[in-house]
This record gives structure tokens, C-alpha cells and sequence, in this order.
């Protein structure tokens, strides 16, 4: 009887433990901490751009397209002011190497008479060999000062003169004498002159507008743009 009850002690005890331990593999099953998942964040790459060379931006706005350069007896059309008015006018383009000087002049109203020294622009209802209204381009060596102080002195002998300092759009600064008034300042005399003075290298270019008082309005400012085309070179 002793011998049954011990084994039926064995018994329960090998159950027992049987049982706890698969109580345990239960518990550290239960408890056992699943494996970490990584999550990586996919971050878009920025969208890159190529930076420009130091200066680009100044360049592209100092680069400006020149204007071409114009041949001896090219014709084109532009328009000018005369009394508040525009008007338009058909200029040709005169070139002269020996002088160093190229301008604009109106060929329907005025003829041109090239000599190596000089240039002249004549009205074509003047005289040619007495003209009233005509521009005359010639070169003299001496320098500004000394060519400004000749040409005063002589204009004076008839005139009344005022001189200013004026800026022309191609050839730059210059020395500008008013011939308009009689030296005695009492009577207007009838041919009027407007000098223009401008330095050229190591001499002086002189371009002189000559013009009666009933076309002061008329050939003045007409000769008065075209020596504004003019330039030295």
C-alpha cells in the first residue's frame, strides 16, 4: 500500500513539474519582446541648381548690342524736331578718312562737296559758289584752346559772340560759339553762324553752321543735328 501511494506521489510530481514547466516556456513566450523594426525615412533629394560664375550677372548687363557701323554713301531714315514738330528726314552717311570724321546729313535739301580738307553740305537753292546756308567740316592741328581762341577773335570782328561747353552724342565734349548779334549788339546781322569746337586726338575738328536769320529755325537746327551725328575717329 505504501509502495502505491509513493509511486502515485512520483507521479503527481513528474506532472506537476511537467506542468510548470510549460507554464514557464508559456511566460517567456508571452514575454518575449518581438524584434525592433527599423523605419528609415526616405527623405527626396533637393533638386539642385548651377550656380552662375562670379560676375555673370553684371556682364549680361553690361553686354548691349553697338549699333553697326555705317558705310560712306549708306541712306537710311530717321526723324528729328523742328518747332515742336516731327518730322521725318532721309539722312546719308559721309565718311572722310583724311579729316577723321563721319556724320549724317540730310541729301533731299543739302549737296555734299568732299574735299580732302574739308567737307561742306550745301542747301541746294543756295549759290554753291556763294552759298548762304551750308555746315563746313575741316580739321586744324593745334589743340582746343588755341583753335577756340582764333576762331573767337575772328568772329568777333563782326559779331557779338557767346561760347558755352556742350555735349554731342558721338563725339562727346566740345566748345560751342553763338555768332548771332552784330558786334555793336544794335543790329542783327543777316548770316549767322553756330560754331562747334572739338577735340580730336592731338588737333581739333571744327565743324561750322552757316545760316541766314529767315532760316535760323530751319537750316540751324537741321545742321544743328547733324553735327550731333558727327564723329571723331
Amino acid at each position: 500500500m505504501k509502495k502505491r501511494i509513493i509511486l502515485i506521489g512520483c507521479i503527481l510530481l513528474i506532472f506537476l513539474a511537467g506542468c510548470g514547466a510549460e507554464s514557464e516556456n508559456k511566460i517567456e513566450v508571452q514575454t518575449e519582446a518581438a524584434p525592433a523594426v527599423e523605419i528609415m525615412q526616405v527623405v527626396p533629394e533637393e533638386e539642385t541648381v548651377p550656380e552662375e560664375p562670379a560676375g555673370s550677372e553684371e556682364a549680361s548687363e553690361t553686354v548691349t548690342e553697338s549699333e553697326p557701323a555705317r558705310k560712306d554713301g549708306e541712306r537710311f531714315e530717321d526723324v528729328i524736331m523742328l518747332e515742336g514738330m516731327e518730322e521725318p528726314v532721309k539722312y546719308e552717311h559721309a565718311r572722310n578718312d583724311v579729316i577723321g570724321v563721319e556724320l549724317d546729313y540730310e541729301y533731299e535739301t543739302l549737296a555734299r562737296n568732299s574735299e580732302s580738307d574739308k567737307e561742306r553740305f550745301i542747301s541746294i537753292y543756295d549759290d554753291a559758289d556763294n552759298p548762304e546756308n551750308y555746315l563746313e567740316v575741316t580739321y586744324r592741328p593745334e589743340n582746343i584752346d588755341t583753335v577756340t581762341a582764333s576762331i573767337s577773335e575772328e568772329l568777333s570782328k563782326e559779331y557779338e559772340i557767346q561760347t558755352d561747353q556742350y555735349e554731342l552724342d558721338k563725339a562727346g565734349g566740345c566748345t560751342r560759339i553763338y555768332a548771332s548779334a552784330g558786334a555793336d549788339g544794335a543790329v542783327m546781322p543777316e548770316l549767322l553762324q553756330t560754331v562747334y569746337i572739338i577735340p580730336s586726338g592731338d588737333g581739333t575738328v571744327v565743324a561750322a553752321a552757316h545760316y541766314t536769320i529767315e532760316s535760323a529755325e530751319g537750316f540751324g537746327h537741321r545742321f544743328d543735328y547733324m553735327v550731333n551725328t558727327l564723329a571723331c575717329f
